[in-house]
This record gives C-alpha cells, structure tokens and sequence, in this order.
C-alpha cells in the first residue's frame, strides 16, 4: 500500500463517529456516481491527433459510402495463405 493511503488510513481512525459517518457518506457517493467520460470518443481521436500520437485519414464524406462493393477475386483466402506461410 502506499503511505499516503496509510496515513488517511490512520487519520480516519482517529475520527469521532459523526465524522465517519460523514467519511462513509462522502465515500458511498463517490463509489455510487456513474463515472462520465470526459470526452467523446471523437474527440479524444482528435485530441490524439493533435497531440501527435496518431495520424487521422482524410477523409471527404461523399455519398458513394453506400455504394461500396468488395472486391470479388478467386483463389485461396488471405488468411489461409498467412496461415500457410507461418508453418
């Protein structure tokens, strides 16, 4: 443990009992609030952008989105042919 939370540790147990009843209170509260995101995660991508750790695509929004087809090819699968080569 660390000694900053055995100090509190043994602050607390110096408490009088209205004052634990108030340490307990703050803490229940604390353990019961629903932890919020402080960013979307949008945002935090654009944060890592602007920051440096990761590089976005450009991207243009166009309606072909909806359009997109994959590509049709014959022979043995991608992930067949790693397989194979990693024996």
């Amino acid at each position: 443990m660390s000694t900053s939370l055995d100090k509190i540790k043994e602050e607390v147990k110096a408490l009088s009992p209205d004052e634990l009843h108030q340490v307990r209170e703050l803490v229940d509260s604390l353990l019961t609030e629903p932890a919020k995101p402080q960013m979307t995660e949008d945002e935090f991508e654009q944060y890592l952008a602007t920051k440096g750790v990761i590089s976005l695509p450009e991207t243009a929004e166009t309606e072909d989105d909806d359009d997109w087809q994959p590509v049709e090819f014959t022979g043995q699968p991608l992930s067949e042919m790693i397989i194979e080569e990693r024996r």
